[in-house]
């Protein structure tokens, strides 16, 4: 197999997605697609559609060979279609939606994949994504084979596809039932989505079905190096929200010795776990739940009950990890979809009036507090001619911008890049981009950068699991001035790795978190900046942490202002 092996990329009427998508294939450096472009459904579809065929026709950096639809065949058939197509004259293959981002090193990973497993008849795809939730622990740092497919870029084969178009997903389904696999071996959603394949003009659980039908394997990376950002109804992926990965890491190694295509045992577990049966049983245990709830009211002294709330009503901070993989082990991760939504809302009532800033998903009425750093970055503005461009890393949908606009308003030329994952990105461009703010991928950073003359990292390196690395990176890059705000450090000589912990009430989630030891941090400033301000985070004190603000500017252009303290 020496030929390219080529992306099938299959697109409709999201420019917005589709630009993401196509800057993460250039970066990936794929050197052949092949492009499906859907008709439009009616005349409101014709502008985006038209939109959407500019962009694939203006790629001159790889070879494109487009399909425009004369007619909208909908997604299911599209691809139906479209793969069968490609099959056909190509041995592999990998299969890309316009709503799918990645990291730098996913093409190679699967491609190579591709190579190694062709002449295997157990394996029947490669994946590009997998979950937390769906990952056996027994994987480790390795790839792993499941029994279940999925759609969110994968790769296959043409001897894999052949009899994909000769039964629907119901007739798959009943054919591997008969093979002694149950239809909700792997996850109860399987047999609903088959029902309802031809009504919502879908095709992926069929694809599904045809692994089980044939006894194939899907091989998964250790960890997911696929995002979906799909935001609107063209997408067919309904519970794309309850799959949000955490922030993507750089792609996995590729492997020196493959794995044998063995499936990992716990495989059917975790996705009848992820997926169970939406039955009586489960709606009595919510029932049971809430009365369990006012009964307990009703009950429980109210002494006891206030050491209840302290305890579980309140975000702490647990442990003290050896190293991330062992901290995000324990950790149950988070609805960062609601988190978007929430956010998406509060700033939907800053930008109609009804409330005048937003910050951690809640919207306020009244004026935001005072920012020591402000008066810096309005100096760093005005020593570069009345120009701030700023890099917000981890600037959720800029939240910081909208809270003190104001500020911004009184500088001539305003450039604010967020950084940010995915999902956040999508619906920034989406709602709230302008000329002054706009929001940028991870491997968008280093452009962006180029003409900032502000580097803010505001409540966000202590999620990162390489956070020194991380702020190495972005010093190289030598912003003149450097905010670094609500961050917790601690007075022990090393670093401290928690388990931070979310109760109910708040959004029940875990995950890990820094408290950083502040000498070691503050080191990586000491030789290109002087501290020009520390201050109190907004924060205070947490989880036996203290989180502090700063303000950094490079020494070889700071005017050697003393530093100012403000408890």
């Amino acid at each position: 197999m020496n030929a390219a092996i080529p992306v099938v990329l299959f697109a409709y009427a999201r420019p917005r997605q589709l630009r993401c998508v196509l800057d993460c294939l250039r970066e990936n450096q794929v050197p052949l697609i092949l492009a499906f472009a859907d008709g439009a459904k009616g005349p409101a579809d014709t502008a985006a559609t038209s939109e959407v065929r500019a962009l694939l026709r203006a790629v001159d950096w790889c070879e494109l060979r487009l399909v425009e639809r004369d007619a909208n065949l909908g997604l299911g058939q599209n691809i139906l279609t479209g793969v069968t197509q490609v099959a056909a004259t190509h041995d592999a293959f990998l299969v890309w939606e316009d709503d799918l981002i990645c990291v730098p090193g996913t093409y190679a990973w699967l491609t190579t994949a591709l190579r190694h497993y062709a002449a295997d008849a157990r394996v029947m795809s490669v994946s590009g994504w997998t979950h937390p939730r769906i990952t056996p622990e027994g994987a480790g740092q390795e790839p792993y084979f499941d029994g279940r497919a999925d759609c969110w870029v994968w790769g296959t084969w043409g001897r894999a596809w052949r009899g994909m178009e000769a039964e629907t997903a119901l007739e798959k389904m009943t054919i591997a039932k008969q093979s002694g696999m149950p239809p909700e071996a792997y996850g109860a959603d399987l047999p609903v989505m088959a029902r309802q394949e031809a009504d919502r003009n879908t095709w992926a659980v069929r694809w599904l079905y045809h692994h089980l039908q044939h006894g194939g394997l899907c091989l998964r990376p250790p960890w997911s190096m696929v995002e979906h950002i799909g935001f609107d109804e063209a997408t067919n992926a309904g519970g794309a929200w309850d799959w949000t990965n955490p922030l993507l890491r750089p792609a996995p190694p590729i492997p020196a010795v493959w794995p044998d295509p063995l499936v990992q045992p716990d495989c059917r577990r975790l996705w009848c776990r992820a997926n169970p049966p939406a039955g009586i049983w489960n709606r009595s245990r919510q029932r049971l739940r809430r009365d369990t709830g006012r009964l307990a009211r009703m009950l429980v002294p109210q002494r006891l009950r206030r050491w209840l709330s302290s305890r579980w009503l309140e975000i702490r901070w647990e442990g003290d990890y050896a190293d991330w993989a062992e901290v995000g082990r324990l950790a149950r991760g988070y609805n960062e979809a609601r988190i978007l939504r929430r956010s998406i809302r509060a700033l939907r009532k800053v930008q109609s009036g009804r409330a005048r800033y937003e910050q951690d998903g809640v919207a306020f009425e009244g004026a935001p507090g005072g920012w020591p750093a402000l008066a810096a970055i309005r100096e760093q503005a005005v020593r570069s001619g009345d120009r701030l461009g700023l890099v917000d890393f981890g600037g959720a949908l800029g939240s910081l911008y909208f809270k003190y606009q104001p500020v911004w308003d009184g500088i001539a030329t305003v450039r604010w890049h967020v950084i940010e994952q995915p999902h956040y990105v999508a619906a920034g461009r989406e709602e709230f981009a302008d000329e002054r703010l706009s929001f940028h991928l991870a491997n968008e950073a280093a452009a962006v950068s180029a003409s900032a003359n502000v580097l803010l990292l505001s409540g966000v390196l202590q999620y990162l699991e390489e956070p020194h690395t991380c702020l190495e990176i972005w010093l190289a890059r030598r912003f003149p001035l450097v905010v670094l705000d609500r961050t917790p450090l601690i007075k022990r000589g090393r670093d401290r790795l928690t388990l931070q912990q979310v109760p109910p009430a708040l959004g029940r989630a875990s995950y890990p978190c820094w408290h950083f030891d502040r000498e070691r941090l503050l080191a990586h400033f000491s030789a290109d900046y002087e501290l020009r301000l520390e201050f109190s985070g907004a924060d205070g004190e947490l989880g036996g942490a203290s989180y502090r603000g700063f303000v950094f500017a490079r020494k070889d252009l700071s005017q050697q202002k003393p530093p100012e303290v403000k408890t």
